[in-house]
């Protein structure tokens, strides 16, 4: 079963930082170099400086990017920018945004999600990590003890009890309304009061709980927790490091997006491109338009079209081609060919694979060594941007491809396996700096402070 706790979040003070739309984070995976130095230079209390603090050359073991986190942790504790809430609490949780010339809303709340192994217990993953990342992350939570950025997870809520009752405390005024530099508007609200956290975790207890996004966090999470209890022998099973800061989104949500993640190779020479097109028969039906305004709407009413049928489809353009292309996949000769090659029936009809395998290793040759080098291959969730690399010359060819469905991602997940690299992409990423998990292993989930 799943345990799902209320807790003392340490959150901001806004009485001293002001808007916290200034001060929050996406995650730190996707900051780029240059949103580092705008974020530094935004707010002198900004998140930035506890999830992803500059390097310099000068850094050693002690003093380099996480001791300093730790010392703006301790410092703006101590001074009241961050504060701790006197009663255990689950945060509802809306998130509003621009999404393709609309506006769409995504809702969840942020709570503690007990900590268990893969394998044994209803926590599920869909993704590989990578060990030098959960050693960078590990680093800098032994520094600060303190969980700033939170773990994406999904769950199944098909007779809408859960977001029934998230909506009902979404009544009154929200504990915190602002607009991040994205134009995502945040409320969080506070759920603090006996009967409703039950209720709540009564809910929860019997969910399959798969996780999103945050695989690199929750694994760091769990490796902590060991060093913890082997420090800690004497701590009770309810110590705060047995537990993960998680956003809990019902995978029903109306707002719940996934983006697509496009493969552009820049290095292969652009004359490999007609092997796609000519030793793909067996596998597509090759369709091609245009290399125009028109040929390029329809191509993407095409592709859309192909989506909303759930039949795999990948567009593929190539630099100086004359058409834009689309590989209308056999679905018998693919998983024919994923099937020779050892695949499970679960992932032989999700599109990265069919990319990932099919034809950038069988059609295009190329082996593990080529694709783990990032130099040869990156990745894209914005097809105009795509288009414009390829078109630019920085990229040799490109393949797009729909978004990973959520009942593939649980259903992979259910079958304990591992998707590709960049399968997925939740959009949009949750933010660090709304609530954090401080771990101090004298104190017990869900008590309140003396």
């Amino acid at each position: 079963m799943a345990v799902v706790a209320p807790f003392r979040a340490l959150r901001y003070n806004l009485d001293r930082v002001g808007d916290l739309g200034r001060v929050m984070a996406p995650p730190y995976d996707i900051i780029s170099p240059a949103e580092q130095d705008a974020f530094y230079a935004m707010h002198p209390y900004h998140m930035i400086r506890l999830e992803r603090g500059k390097t310099t050359d000068e850094d050693t073991p002690q003093n380099n990017a996480h001791t300093r986190a730790s010392q703006y942790l301790h410092q703006w504790c101590r001074e009241g920018i961050l504060v701790r809430e006197s009663q255990p609490a689950f945060f509802p949780y809306a998130l509003e945004y621009p999404f393709q010339g609309a506006r769409k809303v995504r809702q969840g709340f942020f709570g503690l999600l007990r900590l268990e192994e893969f394998g044994q217990g209803c926590v599920r993953p869909h993704e590989r990590t990578f060990q030098k990342v959960k050693d960078e992350r590990l680093a800098l939570l032994m520094q600060c003890h303190v969980h700033f950025s939170p773990i994406f997870v999904l769950f199944s809520d098909a007779d809408g009890r859960v977001r029934e009752l998230l909506e009902a405390h979404q009544s009154g005024e929200a504990l915190v309304q602002c607009q991040d530099f994205r134009g995502c508007l945040h409320r969080l609200y506070r759920m603090k009061h006996a009967e409703e956290v039950q209720h709540l975790q009564s809910l929860m207890a019997d969910k399959d709980i798969f996780i999103a996004d945050g695989h690199h966090r929750y694994e760091t999470a769990l490796n902590y927790r060991r060093l913890m209890m082997e420090k800690h022998r004497d701590a009770p099973h309810t110590a705060p490091f047995h537990y993960v800061l998680t956003y809990f989104c019902p995978m029903e949500d109306d707002g719940l997006v996934v983006l697509p993640t496009h493969r552009l190779l820049p290095r292969l020479e652009v004359r490999r491109a007609s092997k796609v097109i000519a030793e793909g028969e067996p596998f597509f039906k090759v369709l091609s338009y245009p290399m125009s305004d028109a040929g390029r709407a329809a191509w993407l009413e095409r592709l859309a079209s192909f989506r909303a049928l759930k039949e795999t489809a990948i567009g593929f353009v190539y630099h100086g081609g004359d058409a834009y292309w689309v590989l209308h996949v056999d679905r018998n000769a693919a998983r024919s060919f994923l099937a020779n090659r050892g695949f499970p029936e679960v992932l032989r009809d999700l599109d990265v694979v069919i990319v990932d395998h099919l034809v950038l290793r069988g059609l295009l040759g190329l082996d593990e060594a080529y694709l783990s080098d990032a130099e040869n291959i990156c990745f894209c969730h914005d097809c105009d941007e795509a288009l414009a690399a390829i078109a630019a010359g920085e990229a040799a060819m490109g393949f797009f491809v729909n978004p990973t469905r959520v009942d593939q991602v649980r259903d992979v997940a259910r079958a304990g396996l591992i998707m590709p690299h960049k399968a997925t992409y939740f959009y949009p990423k949750v933010f660090s700096g709304l609530v954090m998990h401080s771990m101090d292993p004298a104190e017990t989930v869900g008590a309140s402070s003396s």
